[in-house]
């Protein structure tokens, strides 16, 4: 599914710090907003977000830094932006976290039913058009929208 993901890996390996624990989170997700608006079909709206975010502890304070840059380049300044904040917060710190372990965990979420095909844009606007057209008729009803996404 993430083909992207032995890429990812190398370059999360060549990464270079002084923190004692580091990590990253990647995240992908796409979706699509459909709406009818006065029983008028709204162009489909589509998006797609990837980014990654790194964690690190540095003298017992954890603090983290979030990119779209996933370029070697781009993930080294997201971690040498969380690292400089940690040693900025020690001074301010409410834990020191340098006994408590940390997570060795790894897992990959897929969203439910994701190998499901999602219903076409028509049949989707169908029902869409369906609820909009139910609304009651009203003078005071002036504006009425559904959506889905």
């Amino acid at each position: 599914m993430f083909d992207f993901h032995p890429q990812l890996k190398q370059r999360f390996a060549a990464l270079r710090t002084g923190a004692e624990f580091f990590s990253l989170r990647y995240v992908r997700e796409s979706g699509q907003y459909l709406s009818v608006r006065k029983n008028v079909a709204e162009p489909p709206s589509l998006s797609r977000d990837e980014g990654a975010m790194l964690t690190v502890r540095v003298n017992g304070v954890e603090t983290y830094a979030a990119t779209n840059d996933l370029s070697q380049s781009g993930l080294q300044a997201a971690l040498d932006n969380a690292e400089q904040q940690a040693r900025r917060l020690k001074p301010h710190a409410l834990l020191d976290l340098r006994e408590q372990a940390v997570s060795s965990d790894r897992a990959d979420y897929f969203s439910p039913n994701l190998d499901q095909p999602f219903p076409s844009l028509s049949d989707c606007y169908q029902l869409l058009g369906a609820e909009s057209a139910a609304v009651p008729k009203d003078e005071r009803l002036v504006n009425w929208q559904v959506s889905i996404g």
